[in-house]
């Protein structure tokens, strides 16, 4: 490097010296090359400077000029910016080369975080997919659970529906039947009895006819109650369980707000077949003392509950008794499904179970009070 800056130290002397004394384009032009010699071999602009305040303090000790110091000054000036322009010209491209450099990292760094976003975007997509495939399955597991649920209560509701018909069948037959054959026999023999006997035997007869009469409308009444289309939901359930009390021997306590009244039909024959399957379940399985059925209201909802004191059963073998009395479930959940009520079941082993049915309500909030009744067996 020394060896270097000695040469250019000469070859620059002496160019600087021409130039002073011709002003040439053509040594401007060797001091250009000069330049860039000098940075090729690594030099840099101070080493640059140096080498020309060297050759100017020489030329000052060696050299008379006839210029004047202000010329002299002026063309070592030229002759130095010269040298210097290979220096400036490289730092010039450096700097657009740098600026060019700023933006593709700029670009790199919006494209990088376009990316990002993108990548982001991918994930959360993935992340929704994912939940969304998982819902898909579990709603296709709910729905293969319900069609087998739907197979079982069609075969059940068939199977019901048969034992059913062989129930009123055979009790048309034994009750119904009798009474009416008792009562055929007993208009017959009329004629023949005993002159003094003939008031007793017609008495008979009508109170054999009666008999079959009221059984006859108790089959009607179950199967469909009148009085809930001619007087509405309240008489009829009171009504119901007034006869529920008397033939099981339930000690049986209702309590019902007027609200009850403006639901519509559908809802009114919603409660009134859950007390009914409710009570019949109690009845069946239960092993209870007293039943209390209340119809209140509460935040726009009528609510129904249907409270035993029974047995009930261990709400972790909640499935076996579901399957136990699925059809009765199954059907209570499916009316109150589709007049878009809530239905559920509280389990209280030894304490007794509750049915609770909420419905939609939207009759005024003012109007009748509760009403209340007792049936007792």
């Amino acid at each position: 490097m020394k060896a270097l800056t000695r040469k250019l130290t000469l070859r620059y002397g002496s160019l600087l010296r021409r130039y002073i004394a011709q002003t040439q384009e053509e040594v401007l032009a060797q001091a250009n090359g000069l330049g860039r010699a000098a940075m090729a071999g690594g030099l840099g602009v101070l080493e640059m400077t140096r080498i020309h305040q060297t050759s100017m303090i020489q030329l000052l000790r060696e050299a008379e000029f006839t210029e004047s110091q202000a010329a002299v000054m002026q063309s070592s000036e030229t002759f130095l910016l010269e040298a210097l322009s290979p220096f400036e010209m490289t730092y010039r491209g450096f700097q657009e080369t740098n600026i060019r450099l700023q933006h593709l990292i700029k670009d790199k760094e919006n494209a990088n975080f376009s990316l990002q976003r993108e990548v982001d975007k991918r994930k959360q997509s993935e992340k929704i997919l994912r939940a969304r495939e998982s819902r898909m399955h579990d709603l296709l597991a709910e729905s293969q659970r319900l069609q087998q649920n739907l197979r079982e209560y069609s075969s059940q509701i068939l199977g019901i529906q048969e034992a059913e018909r062989r129930r009123i069948s055979r009790e048309l037959h034994d009750d119904v039947g009798q009474a009416l054959t008792a009562a055929s026999i007993a208009f017959e023999n009329l004629p023949s009895s005993h002159p003094g006997t003939p008031e007793a035997s017609v008495q008979d007869a009508r109170a054999l006819l009666q008999d079959a009469m009221v059984k006859v409308h108790d089959f009607a009444r179950d199967l469909r109650p009148t009085i809930l289309d001619e007087l509405g939901l309240l008489p009829a359930l009171r009504s119901y369980l007034d006869r529920f009390a008397a033939r099981t021997g339930l000690h049986i306590t209702f309590r019902a707000t007027q609200h009850a009244e403006t639901l519509g039909e559908d809802e009114k024959i919603t409660l009134f077949r859950v007390a009914q399957e409710s009570l019949t379940n109690v009845a069946k399985h239960a092993r209870a003392h007293s039943v209390k059925v209340t119809i209140s209201r509460n935040r726009g909802k009528l609510r129904m509950d249907v409270c035993d004191d029974g047995q009930s059963f261990d709400p972790q073998n909640f499935d076996q008794a579901a399957k136990k009395h699925r059809l009765g479930l199954l059907g209570m959940q499916e009316r109150v499904r589709l007049v878009n009520g809530s239905f559920s079941l509280l389990a209280r082993p030894g304490k007794g179970t509750q049915i609770r049915v909420a419905l939609p309500c939207q009759g005024p909030l003012g109007g009748p009070g509760s009403t209340n009744g007792k049936s007792g067996g």
